[in-house]
């Protein structure tokens, strides 16, 4: 090799070192720089890119569900949903899963908010509750007669009710520990 070659040769990488050298460094403000936390309330510290929140959609809500309440609180109005009467006796199939497993066909019959619940031989009762809101109504069944071996309280079912005209289905909710269906 040369004595120009070898001089070309450092001369180049000379150059990639330096122009490496100079992209690290400029980056390097950049990484160290965590824009998601925040250690000091000095303003001219903070990244100016941000933009601030927009507030004019998200008052006129606040103030729309404020109202609700007071509107709620002002009439008495103590319950989100509405309590719904199930009343009467229906026939189909039961099914149970959680703190008592069950599967037999079978009577409910609902008077008020209490309850009896005959089939396969046994006869369960207790209290139950049904509460509409925006069309869905759901169904907490206390059996006073059956206890939780876990939590040594009454067994409590939860469902989604549906009545129409003289049939009550019961379908499962999901996330419940105890859910009941009935059709």
């Amino acid at each position: 090799m040369s004595k120009n070659n070898i001089v070309r040769y450092l001369v180049v990488l000379l150059f990639a070192v330096f122009t490496s050298a100079v992209f690290v460094f400029a980056d390097f403000g950049a990484l160290a720089q965590n824009a998601n936390s925040s250690t000091t309330e000095d303003a001219s510290v903070q990244n100016e890119n941000t933009t601030p929140p927009r507030r004019g959609r998200r008052r006129g809500r606040r103030r729309a569900a404020v109202r609700a309440v007071d509107i709620a609180v002002d009439t008495g109005a103590t319950s989100p949903g509405e309590q719904t009467d199930l009343s009467g006796t229906y026939t189909g199939h039961v099914t149970m899963t959680g703190g008592h497993e069950m599967e037999t066909d079978g009577t409910l019959t609902i008077t008020g908010n209490q309850f009896s619940l005959e089939g396969g031989g046994m006869t369960h009762s207790g209290r139950i509750y049904a509460v509409t809101t925006r069309g869905y109504t759901g169904v907490s069944m206390y059996f006073s007669d059956m206890t939780d071996s876990a939590t040594n309280t009454p067994v409590v079912a939860m469902g989604r009710a549906r009545k129409r005209g003289d049939r009550l289905s019961i379908t499962r909710v999901p996330g419940a520990r105890t859910t009941i269906t009935f059709r």
